[in-house]
């Protein structure tokens, strides 16, 4: 199977953030903003497998700013690490005053997406292309989160990531 760039998949998405978005204080929902990440995730793993795909984990959510009513929030979502069905996409969050063309790092977090086949069943796809130094420093934190996930899933803990900056 022929591997996929980082580039190959990489997805922005975009919108301006409402009042039925947002608590009575203007600050906006945690789950609203979360939704607009799990389908840029979304996207950027179908663009790499090519096929149908799930939300498996939601890892490493670190809320570093508030996000208010009338923000212009942007989702930046690429693939870090990939195994045999499972893709780890790191997303980030960027919301930008428009009024005072102020922009901040919201928020970050790592969704793993799992291919799905036409029967429902994990599908292979893939390998991921490096092309840089940093993608594949990411690759080899994503493969170290993807094993302590493994083993932390298999004596029945619990899988954290620690607060990061932004990595693109």
């Amino acid at each position: 199977m022929e591997g996929r760039t980082v580039e190959h998949s990489a997805v922005t998405m975009s919108q301006v953030m409402m009042p039925d978005q947002a608590n009575p204080y203007g600050n906006v929902h945690g789950g609203e903003t979360m939704k607009l990440m799990d389908t840029a995730a979304g996207v950027a793993a179908v663009r790499h497998s090519h096929a149908n795909v799930v939300t498996a984990r939601v890892d490493g959510v670190n809320f570093y700013s508030p996000i208010r009513v009338g923000n212009f929030v942007t989702a930046s979502a690429r693939l870090t690490f990939v195994s045999r069905s499972s893709m780890e996409v790191r997303v980030e969050v960027a919301a930008e005053d428009m009024r005072r063309e102020e922009k901040k790092h919201a928020l970050t977090a790592y969704f793993v997406m799992v291919a799905l086949d036409d029967q429902g069943r994990p599908a292979e796809i893939p390998p991921l292309l490096l092309s840089s130094d940093r993608e594949k420093e990411l690759f080899e934190q994503g493969r170290q989160r993807y094993q302590s996930c493994r083993g932390e899933i298999e004596s029945g803990g619990s899988f954290k990531v620690c607060r990061e900056e932004p990595a693109f």
